[in-house]
Order: structure tokens, then sequence, then C-alpha cells
């Protein structure tokens, strides 16, 4: 089999434009996993955080050998000077757990990893101490593990909030799949309507991320061809 391009995504909106098309999938609800593949890319998405995306790059290994490993999805932007909805392939990644300093194969610019979504004073102090541009929850691990079979790695991401904008809590909404407990997310609104139009946004801000993403995802693949 030939080698394929694994692109690893925290939740399935992340990658929905690109894999539309594609003409296999496989999704496993109650583990929360989805699996899509064409002749030149696998994708898979497998949850949130550090664990989950592990899963996700065994399922990916499992399904035949590699050339390459990029790990896509959101991210925040921890600079005023970054705009919503702007892609970014990063230089450097560092683990803010461990320290750990991850280089990629091209790009520019410094991704950080967190293990929980940041807050907006969070993220002004995740910038000082990485000197970084953006914020993620899985792009070290990937980085970590890819290195580790001797695979170049890359990361894209496409930014879905500024520095500024003050969101919810969203951690607490995060389920042991590491997915989107949309519906408690959606009582929490009806008790806190005032939250309502940051919301709307930010899902508007996310379908156009995700266009944007998948668009620069069939270029990638192309020219790997």
């Amino acid at each position: 089999m030939k080698a394929r391009i694994a692109i690893l995504a925290a939740l399935p909106r992340e990658i929905k434009p690109l894999i539309r098309d594609w003409p296999t999938r496989t999704c496993c609800r109650n583990e929360g996993t989805l699996i899509a593949q064409c002749d030149r890319a696998i994708a898979v998405c497998a949850g949130m955080g550090p664990v989950r995306v592990s899963q996700a790059f065994t399922l990916a290994e499992g399904c035949g050998p590699l050339s390459m490993v990029v790990s896509v999805g959101y991210a925040g932007a921890l600079r005023d000077c970054i705009a919503r909805n702007t892609l970014h392939w990063p230089e450097t990644v560092f683990d803010a757990a461990t320290g750990k300093q991850y280089e990629c194969a091209g790009g520019s610019g410094v991704l950080v990893t967190a293990g929980h979504v940041l807050g907006r004073e969070e993220k002004r102090q995740m910038a000082g101490r990485w000197n970084a541009d953006l914020v993620d929850m899985e792009a070290a691990t990937v980085a970590r593990l890819t290195c580790t079979r001797g695979l170049p790695f890359r990361t894209l991401k496409v930014v879905s909030d500024e520095a500024g904008d003050k969101l919810p809590d969203l951690s607490r909404f995060i389920d042991t799949n590491g997915g989107f407990r949309e519906s408690a997310f959606a009582w929490h609104l009806a008790l806190h309507p005032w939250l309502l139009p940051t919301v709307v946004q930010l899902g508007r801000n996310s379908q156009r991320a995700a266009e944007a993403l998948a668009q620069a995802l069939r270029e990638m693949i192309d020219r790997a061809d």
C-alpha cells in the first residue's frame, strides 16, 4: 500500500469540509472516533486533548503506512495582531506541560499546546511565557509521536478566537471521550442567554475556519503527489 498523509484533528467539524467527498468513512459514536480515507490521505478525529489525539495517531497507523503527519484544527490567537479565520503553519511547537520543543517542516511562528481551553488572561500569560502566537490542545502530542516514528511533521491551524475574545468556560463541556457535550452546552446557554451572541459568532467563525482549513489541506495533498 502506498504511504499516505495522516491528518489528525480533534473534532469532526474541523475537517468536515475536507472529507465531504472522500469515499470511505468509519464512525464509532460510542468511542467518539471518525476515520475518513482517500487514496492519498487518511483523516482521524478522536477528541480533544493528548490522550484522545494519541488514540487518533494509533488509528491512523493501523490503516497503513504514513508518509507525513499533520496536526490540524482550530487554535486560539495569543497576539492582538492575529485575526480570526487566518491560517497558520507554525514553525515551532512547545508543550506547555513538559517544556519540550518540536520543529515543523516549514512554516513560521510559534504554537504552544496547553492542557485546557484558555481564558483571556491565561492567553496573555501563555504568550509571554512561550513567546507564542497561537495555542491549541493537541499539536505537541502529535509532534512527539511523529518524531518517534522518524516521520515529517507539520501543523496547520486556523484561528477560531482572537486574543481579546471573552469566551464561555468550554472546558466543563468536554466529555470523557474528548468530545464536546453540545446538549449540555445548549442547556447552559438557556440559563445564561447573554452568552448567546458570543456563541453564535464563534459558531459562524468556526464554519468559515473549517472551510479555509479544508482548502489549504487540499492544496497540500495535491502538492505531495
